[in-house]
C-alpha cells in the first residue's frame, strides 16, 4: 500500500536506529567525509595582535605626528617590546605589533628622517591592526558535527595543530536484483548501472561493500540480506516492485519491519523503507531517475537521522518554463538550474542523459499547472 510522502518522512523521524560507526583519519584524508564531532578552537587566531600592513606600529596621544623609531618587528620575532608615548617601531604585514600600540601608519603614508617618523595620514585606533582572536576565538566551533569537511577547513585545522579528524564511518552493504543484471564490473547480461552512481556518494559517509546482484528467488533474495546485515545500512536496487519474482519487500517484513513499501508520488513510488535489527534498509526502484530519487529522498533522510545533521540541500528556484502536471498522483521532475532558474527536463523513471544534465529535482502537486516564474523548492543533488 502506498503512503503519502509525509506519512513516509514521518515514519522515518519517529523510528530509532543503531549509532554510527566513527574512525579517526589524518587531516589530509578527511576531506569530502563528515565530522563526526564538533571540533572547537584551543587557541585565538591570530594569537595576539598583527600588523594588518607594512608601516609603523605606534601609540596615539596627543601628538603623533613626530615619532621616534625605536626598532624593526618582523613574523618571525619572538620578542616583543613595550611601546611607550612618542615611540614607533616599522612593522612588517604579519609581524606582531609592540605591546601597547594601537595603529599601524602606513608605510606610504610615513616620511622618515634621521630616526624620526612624520605622518601623513589621518589615524585612530586600531587602524590596520588585526586584533587577537579576529579570524577565530578560543572555544568557538570550527567544524560542527554533520558538516562536510572541505579542504578550506584544513588551513584552521593545521593553525590548531590538529592532525587529525574523527569522521562518520557508516558501512553500508549494497546489492542489486534481477535474473537479467550482472555485477557492475562484468562484461555480461545488463550490468548493474545504479550501484556505480550511488557508491561515491555513500563514500562521503563511510565504507561501501558491494554485494553483487540476488537472482530472482525468494532464498537467493534473503541470503543477500543476510549478508548484507553484517553490516550498518542496506541498499537494495530493483525487484521493489509488486511483481511475482519481486521478493525484496517481503523478505524484508519476514526479517524485520517495512515501514513503508512505497509512497503516493510518480517515479518514487516503489522506493521503500524497512528496519531489521535496528540497522536501515533502503528498498530503491530499478531504475536510474527512479533510484536516484528514492535515494536523495528517502536515504538521505535516513542518513541524515543516523548522523544526527541535515545533509541535504534545498533552495527555492524560479521555474523558466510552463509545466502542468498531467498525472494521477504528485509527481517528480528533474531540474536544470541556471543563473535565471530551472528548466524542468524530460519526465520520465529510465533518463540516463536526463539525469546528468540535472542540478536536482522537485516534487509538484497532481492537477496543477505551474507558470514560467513559479517559485519551487528544488533538492538539490549531491555530487
Amino acid at each position: 500500500m502506498l503512503i503519502s510522502l509525509d506519512e513516509a518522512r514521518k515514519l522515518i523521524d519517529q523510528k530509532s536506529f543503531s549509532d554510527p560507526n566513527t574512525k579517526v583519519v589524518p587531516l589530509l584524508a578527511s576531506v569530502g567525509k563528515i565530522c563526526a564531532e564538533n571540533i572547537v578552537s584551543k587557541i585565538d587566531i591570530p594569537s595576539r595582535d598583527l600588523s594588518a600592513m607594512d608601516g609603523y606600529a605606534i601609540k596615539i596621544g596627543n601628538d603623533s605626528t613626530k615619532l621616534k623609531i625605536k626598532g624593526k618587528l618582523f613574523p618571525s620575532s619572538k620578542e616583543v617590546p613595550l611601546i611607550s608615548q612618542g615611540e614607533a617601531y616599522y612593522v612588517t604585514t604579519g609581524s606582531p605589533i609592540p605591546i601597547g600600540s594601537n595603529a599601524v601608519v602606513r608605510l606610504e603614508a610615513s616620511k622618515v628622517e634621521d630616526g624620526w617618523l612624520y605622518i601623513g595620514e589621518n589615524v585612530y585606533e586600531g587602524k590596520d591592526i588585526r586584533p587577537k582572536g579576529e579570524d577565530i576565538k578560543k572555544g568557538e566551533i570550527i567544524l560542527r558535527k554533520g558538516e562536510i569537511i572541505s579542504p578550506y577547513h584544513l588551513g584552521i585545522l593545521n593553525i590548531q595543530k590538529i592532525r587529525e579528524v574523527k569522521v562518520f564511518n557508516i558501512n553500508f552493504a549494497v546489492f542489486a536484483n534481477g535474473d537479467e543484471i550482472a555485477p557492475y564490473y562484468e562484461d555480461r547480461d545488463i550490468p548493474d548501472s545504479i550501484s556505480p552512481v550511488l557508491i561515491p556518494i555513500l563514500e562521503k559517509f563511510g565504507e561501501v561493500h558491494y554485494l553483487g546482484v540476488a537472482r530472482d528467488s525468494e532464498e537467493s533474495v534473503r541470503e543477500k540480506m543476510k549478508e548484507a546485515l553484517k553490516y550498518d545500512f542496506v541498499i537494495s536496487i530493483g525487484g521493489s516492485s509488486v511483481g511475482e519474482k519481486d521478493f525484496i519487500k517481503k523478505v524484508i517484513k519476514s526479517l524485520g519491519e517495512l515501514l513503508f513499501e512505497g509512497v503516493s508520488v510518480n517515479i518514487v513510488k516503489r522506493g521503500g523503507v524497512g528496519l531489521i535489527e535496528r540497522k536501515p534498509i533502503l528498498v530503491l526502484p530499478g531504475q536510474i531517475v527512479s533510484s536516484v530519487v528514492s535515494f536523495h529522498e528517502h536515504g538521505l533522510h535516513l542518513i541524515s537521522r543516523l548522523i544526527g545533521s541535515e545533509i541535504r540541500e534545498y533552495k527555492d528556484v524560479s521555474l523558466l518554463a510552463d509545466l502542468k502536471v498531467d498525472h494521477k498522483m504528485d509527481s517528480v521532475y528533474l531540474l536544470k538550474e541556471t543563473e535565471e532558474g530551472a528548466i524542468p527536463l524530460r519526465w520520465g523513471v529510465g533518463l540516463f542523459s536526463e539525469l546528468y544534465k540535472a542540478s536536482g529535482f522537485t516534487i509538484l502537486k497532481r492537477g496543477t499547472t505551474y507558470e514560467i516564474g513559479s517559485k519551487i523548492k528544488m533538492q538539490k543533488f549531491m555530487v
